[in-house]
């Protein structure tokens, strides 16, 4: 017979993960159905007698204090809004006068308070343990941002909506690289809302962001341009090439980079990759433009690994395009030759062998 769980008592905590890892608790609701959001509500409110007036506030142990004002209407529209009490949150407090707080200061008790999210959201909260901001947390730097630092404590909204608000967020810490951002060709569509521009998160993630110093991000940094780059339906839009991925892993440096990030060991200098020479965050469009800029904005990109050289190094390079009889006829004939030769030599060379050995049987 099947159970439903919303009606065990609220008392009743089960113990999520076995001993050795961290552990967290699932509190179930007392009610289920309509009766569970009147019952936060009612709940909430008791609390929001005190906690919507304004002047409210704790202080710590370094004199500092912290508003501890709720907006009602903040709260409300928020996505716990009606369906979470304050104490769901704030397990800690049982009565009132509430216990007062043991903090050095404010952060020491965002800190603190930081495990709280876990106890309904483990699988964000265990990605962003394997982040580089927990790595950098966990260093000693206490302004490294937490749960409440990105969504906020009460007034949380949906943070997919809208799409620029992510990079907002990011820009909290990360002020200098948005500014660059929103002046290349995708934060400049971002801004305009356009669905199909990518925000912080589509390329560092949202929990678990890697350190993007990293070798293994830089390794697999095309798959990120590849996402949206090779998307046929998407780029259609915008008259872009989709042929970027197939023709850089056709080069020395994609392939290489693809061998290296599959596990062929690590590569004694960085090979480039995409933003090597496109850039990170400023990058721009090249699209109507002056052909013989773009062709310059190449060669400074080549000299970056390659010094010295001249601009005609980069003559070889076939700006991502596969080649064709029109636009590299030999570089097309040699191609073709080789796609018919190699296949020749080895079904040569198999058959060579088995008429050897064809040869040594019948003459024994």
């Amino acid at each position: 017979m099947t159970r439903n769980l919303y009606t065990i008592p609220r008392t009743i905590e089960i113990l999520c993960f076995a001993a050795g890892m961290s552990c967290a608790f699932i509190t179930f609701p007392e009610k289920a159905g309509a009766e569970q959001p009147k019952a936060a509500t009612e709940a909430t409110e008791a609390c929001l007698e005190c906690h919507a007036e304004k002047g409210e506030s704790i202080t710590f142990a370094d004199k500092t204090s912290k508003s501890v004002q709720v907006d009602r209407k903040s709260w409300l529209s928020s996505v716990h809004g009606g369906k979470l009490a304050c104490t769901d949150c704030h397990r800690e407090i049982s009565g009132y006068p509430h216990r007062k707080v043991k903090f050095q200061d404010a952060r020491e008790y965002t800190l603190a308070r930081g495990n709280t999210c876990q106890r309904c959201h483990y699988a964000q909260y265990t990605r962003a343990l394997d982040s580089t901001h927990y790595e950098i947390l966990k260093a000693g730097v206490r302004e490294a941002p937490i749960c409440v630092d990105c969504h906020g404590a009460h007034a949380i909204q949906n943070p997919k909506t809208p799409r620029l608000s992510i990079n907002e967020k990011c820009a909290t810490c990360h002020g200098s690289i948005t500014d660059e951002f929103k002046l290349s060709v995708h934060g400049k569509a971002l801004l305009q809302n356009n669905p199909d521009a990518p925000a912080c998160t589509d390329c560092h993630g949202a929990h678990a962001i890697p350190s993007p110093s990293g070798a293994e991000f830089r390794l697999n940094s095309y798959k990120l341009c590849a996402e949206c780059h090779s998307n046929e339906e998407k780029m259609k839009k915008y008259g872009l090439n989709t042929d970027v991925l197939v023709t850089y892993l056709d080069d020395f440096h994609g392939a290489s980079n693809r061998l290296y990030a599959l596990g062929a060991g690590r590569p004694e200098k960085p090979i480039a990759t995409c933003n090597d020479c496109h850039g990170v965050h400023n990058i721009q469009s090249f699209k109507d433009k002056d052909p013989k800029m773009a062709r310059e904005k190449v060669v400074k990109s080549c000299q970056k690994c390659h010094l010295g050289v001249t601009p005609a190094f980069a003559d070889a390079w076939l700006s991502h395009y596969p080649p064709s009889l029109k636009t590299a006829p030999l570089v097309w004939a040699i191609k073709v030759a080789y796609t018919i030769l190699i296949p020749l030599i080895m079904v040569g060379l198999v058959l060579h062998i088995l008429l050897h050995l064809w040869r040594l049987r019948s003459h024994r």
